[in-house]
């Protein structure tokens, strides 16, 4: 059986070319990039490239603003615990529907007594309104963190809305840009923001490497302490073949981009389609229009989302009922609560993602197995012959 990947924002497949690239530097080319002698030094010359590649790829003005991280989690803990060890307020804002790096660090801030956790609330769309940001802001806020798309529905933030805001009041202003890798531009001037994460796995490189974007003259406290790697911003020993399969993947990305966007916009809108008639009962959650190339989320009314994912599975397709980080959690999606869907809806909902190499015909092939699996699942639903 052949089995159909709808699971891109989990994860991605390893790029050939980024795999190829990481071959010498695990065998031969295997030096401790801090180290003085050739091999060392053949080691930080491949990791220099490839944060040059990274600096271009998010369009920094000096390569000195890439920070090289262990993904987005550590990235997005730098920002936040980092950003709030180095200000002078406590004040800590971000959004309902950020992802569990930034949310359960934003929380234990709060919850320790370290910082003030704020809250913005979204609209029914998975939206963010700049004004609630605004009014958030006071004397004593230390930064905000908005994810520039959302993990689960794809909705597009505001990001430079909130960006300029948070620059007039003077502010620093953190965005997760985890999720837009690959599916949109990431400029970080055109955003705005004084730090930006990425996580190398959602754009085809391997999973443990990831960037944190510091504008220049942002303030930062380290997060971990040992060596002086990273300008003494990031302790321990740089992950070099991951770097470099990164720095490869980031280019890859970005000479295929405006193909790659149109193409899985096009299969995204077409599997949308062929669902919603397929199945009935089945709507989308979240922007239609404003939101990342690749994804939809689509409650399948009167059925639970476990059992969908098992029968999905077996039929050979793989899907998810929200982040991979909150798999096993027994509570439906915070993100379609903050949204105000019923707790039932939440429960019936499916994140499909799509990727680099799908074609139509497993979109077609998917869309059978889910027509398929959701009348499995509703003939034992007690409600279905009701509705």
């Amino acid at each position: 059986m052949d089995r159909i990947y709808l699971d891109h924002n989990a994860t991605t497949p390893v790029r050939p070319e980024a795999v190829e690239a990481m071959i010498p530097f695990m065998r031969g080319t295997f030096g401790n990039a801090s180290s003085t002698h050739a091999e060392g030094q053949a080691a930080r010359r491949a990791l220099e490239d490839a944060r040059e590649k990274m600096a271009d790829f998010v369009g920094a003005e000096d390569v000195s603003e890439i920070i090289f991280t262990s993904g987005g989690t550590e990235a997005n803990n730098m920002a936040l615990q980092g950003g709030l060890a180095s200000s002078r307020g406590k004040r800590v804002i971000s959004s309902a529907i950020e992802h569990s790096s930034v949310r359960t660090v934003a929380r234990w801030l709060g919850e320790s007594g370290r910082g003030e956790n704020v809250v913005i609330p979204c609209n029914s769309h998975g939206i963010i309104d700049p004004a609630d940001v605004e009014d958030a802001i006071t004397p004593d806020t230390a930064l905000v963190s908005i994810m520039a798309a959302n993990n689960e529905v794809g909705t597009l933030q505001p990001v430079k809305a909130i960006a300029d805001i948070c620059k007039a009041k003077g502010v620093r202003f953190h965005t997760d840009a985890v999720q837009l890798a690959g599916k949109a531009p990431v400029r970080v001037n055109e955003l705005g923001c004084d730090m930006l994460t990425l996580s190398a796995h959602k754009f085809g490189a391997p999973k443990g490497t990831g960037i944190l974007y510091l504008r220049r003259g942002t303030r930062l406290t380290s997060l971990l302490h040992g060596g002086m790697q990273e300008k003494n911003r990031r302790g321990g020993t740089e992950n070099v073949p991951g770097i470099v399969a990164m720095g490869v993947a980031a280019e890859l990305a970005q000479k295929e981009l405006t193909g790659e966007v149109e193409k899985l916009r096009k299969l995204r809108d077409l599997f949308e389609s062929l669902v919603l008639k397929a199945v009935p009962k089945s709507s989308v959650n979240g922007d239609r229009e404003f939101r990342i190339c690749n994804t939809t989320n689509i409650c399948f009314e009167h059925t639970d989302s476990a059992s969908m994912l098992m029968a999905l599975d077996l039929k050979g397709v793989a899907c998810s009922s929200g982040s991979a980080c909150a798999a096993g959690s027994p509570e439906p999606s915070h993100v379609l609560l903050a949204m105000g869907l019923p707790q039932d809806k939440a429960h019936a909902s499916l994140r499909f993602s799509l990727g680099h190499g799908l074609e139509e015909w497993q979109i077609r092939a998917a869309v059978a197995s889910i027509a398929e699996a959701a009348a499995q699942v509703r003939k034992s639903h007690p409600l279905w012959k009701e509705a």
